[in-house]
């Protein structure tokens, strides 16, 4: 992604994405892309480390949703819930995100 468009996305400035993904960087999870139609832009690619990194951490965080949700909620509730957040799914897919070309 662009790291402008990240910021928006995690509702940071310029400045902060900034200093979050030179850590990133630092530690080897992202590295800088050129954009080859503008020189201006710069994205922000996940290096293999970085999508090992964010597997392992999904993998906890969606167990931890799961607990949360199945603690407070009984199967008819969580079954209407998965119903209508797939409604939310639908539509146009203008949210996507795909990696610049190598």
């Amino acid at each position: 992604m662009r790291r402008v468009d990240i910021a928006a996305e995690v509702l940071l400035t310029a400045s902060g994405i900034t200093r979050l993904l030179d850590g990133l960087e630092q530690s080897g999870f992202v590295e800088r892309a050129s954009c080859a139609t503008d020189r201006r832009v710069v994205y922000a690619v996940l290096t293999d480390d970085g999508i090992g990194k964010l597997r392992e951490a999904s993998g906890s965080h969606l167990a931890q949703i799961d607990e949360l949700f199945r603690s407070r909620l009984d199967d008819d509730e969580l079954a209407g819930l998965t119903r209508l957040l797939i409604r939310l799914d639908e539509g146009d897919d203008e949210t996507a995100c795909t990696p610049p070309p190598d």
